[in-house]
């Protein structure tokens, strides 16, 4: 690997210290068994999970808290709207909305995401089939 080149997702994922890599390993599971179009890469220094073109899940592995997290995001095409209210009804209350199309959802370790597992897995589904590049209603 060249200097400037991105790290591999297996890469990363091993240079984790145990429990990151136990949460993130998790996570990498349920998203990667939602939708067989989605592929995975490094963006932001972390696994991000494309489709259709455009980054939608990317996890947050390195912030003040100190704890995994999710960042439900439409890329860079679709305008946001930090006032506007999210274009996905979170029912299950695991979303912390920053914007009408980017949110988050954040871990506080490996039982914390398998409690969560089934809402998670709902909600990254909803979030899933937004077409991204539909205008704001």
């Amino acid at each position: 690997m060249t200097p400037s080149a991105q790290p591999s997702v297996a890469d990363l994922v091993s240079a984790l210290d145990d429990q990151t890599r136990e949460q993130v390993q998790l996570l990498r599971d349920i998203i990667g068994s939602l939708d067989p179009d989605l592929t995975e890469h490094v963006k932001w220094n972390a696994p991000s999970y494309v489709l259709d073109g455009e980054d939608r899940i990317t996890m947050n592995l390195r912030n003040k808290e100190g704890v995994v997290k999710l960042v439900l995001h439409m890329g860079a095409t679709r305008p946001e709207d930090k006032k506007g209210a999210p274009v996905l009804v979170d029912d299950e209350g695991l979303v912390e909305w920053a914007s009408d199309i980017r949110g988050l959802i954040t871990f506080a370790d490996a039982d914390d995401i398998r409690a969560k597992e089934p809402g998670l897995r709902r909600v990254l589904t909803s979030w899933l089939a937004i077409d991204h590049r539909a205008p704001a209603a």
